[in-house]
């Protein structure tokens, strides 16, 4: 297992010449969606978490092929959004 920079752009399939050319963006701003919405700051606990890497996998890939400038969240999977939903029921149970 790499980085989960990494990890997203094999899961996404990424030429490793595009990532100059957006790649990063699209991953660093997945990143902090999905950190964002599951309210959980800590890097070390969200890398060390499966469902997260996979959720940020998820998103980047989506992001990714679907680069355009209007979309919304219906367009994400139903898979993804179980995902979220779960890494932030997660976060509410830690702060219990």
């Amino acid at each position: 297992m790499g980085t989960l920079l990494e990890d997203a752009l094999k899961y996404a399939r990424v030429d490793q010449r595009e990532i100059e050319y957006g790649a990063k963006i699209i991953f660093d701003a997945a990143e902090a969606y999905i950190t964002e919405a599951i309210d959980q700051k800590s890097r070390e606990l969200n890398e060390a978490n499966p469902a997260y890497r996979l959720a940020v996998c998820m998103l980047f890939s989506h992001w990714y092929d679907n680069r355009e400038a209007v979309g919304n969240d219906k367009d994400l999977g139903f898979g993804l959004r179980n995902l979220i939903s779960q890494l932030q029921a997660g976060a509410l149970q830690e702060d219990s």
